[in-house]
């Protein structure tokens, strides 16, 4: 029976397309795809991951999910399991796809605020002022002398003022989370409370929130030194989060409201 990177590949070569075109309009790197076409996952990030990749891979040339992801785990099982990874794979370089149509995606938002700030500032400046009715004359009038008022009873020095409470990080309901790929790119699996797993790639530069009712799990960061984590905003430090990581990939790491200041810098 032919291998699942066999299949594949028969299936794409049958629409007629390239590995370049799948990249594009999936956002996986062309070596991700061409390695699975190998049936060589040693460059994948590995667990839920590559499953995912599997997923999008077969949906773009026609074949069904389920039996591409059935047959890669087959393949696992016959080849010993899933090799380990211990550290960054360097997502950076096999994102191009996705480099090159987020960069024009941003350009384009870009634009479109500049070009709505400059229309607001034209109409505020030459529109707003000639509708205002304070460009009517206004008569002046002599103000009329008002009775001394009574002075209010003055408080006892003894008195003791009302406190003003500042609303502290304890006071804030639930977590809010953000990461921010700092220095460079990072991909995260997580879990917010008892919900489902999500999967995100997150390039230099971007930003992901979410908000968590009771604790986050972190399932596995991939390039974690390159990641800022903020929680009800205050920064965790990495050293305290993963005192024990022997890599830049970190799993099963769990932040809840009881535990996370003591992670915070």
């Amino acid at each position: 029976m032919a291998s699942l990177g066999e299949q594949l590949k028969k299936a794409r070569e049958e629409r007629g397309v390239t590995i370049r075109d799948i990249a594009a309009s999936t956002h996986l790197g062309a070596r991700f795809l061409q390695a699975i076409e190998n049936d060589d996952y040693k460059i994948l990030p590995g667990g839920v991951f590559n499953r995912a990749f599997v997923r999008k891979f077969a949906r773009q040339v026609g074949m069904d999910e389920e039996q591409a992801v059935r047959l890669y785990e087959e393949q696992l099982r016959e080849s010993g399991g899933e090799p380990e990874k211990s550290s960054y794979l360097g997502l950076g370089d096999e994102m191009e796809a996705k480099a090159s149509s987020g960069n024009s995606a941003l350009l384009t938002g870009i634009l479109i605020v500049l070009l709505g700030a400059i229309g607001a500032a034209v109409y505020l400046a030459f529109f707003r002022g000639a509708d205002s009715p304070e460009t009517s004359p206004v008569a002046i009038s002599t103000p009329t002398p008002q009775p001394t008022a009574t002075p209010s009873p003055v408080e006892s020095p003894n008195a003791s003022p009302s406190p003003t409470v500042s609303p502290t990080p304890e006071d804030i309901s639930g977590l809010r989370v953000q990461l921010i790929a700092n220095l460079d790119d990072c991909w995260v699996s997580f879990r917010t409370d008892g919900g489902k797993n999500e999967q995100v790639t997150l390039l230099k530069g971007e930003t992901k929130e979410f908000q968590a009712n009771e604790k986050i799990s972190f399932i596995r960061v991939g390039n974690l030194p390159a990641l800022n984590i903020l929680v009800n905003g205050r920064r965790i430090s990495i050293d305290k989060l993963a005192p024990n990581r022997k890599g830049q990939v970190v799993d099963n790491v769990v932040i809840s409201k009881d535990n996370y200041q003591g992670f915070v810098e």
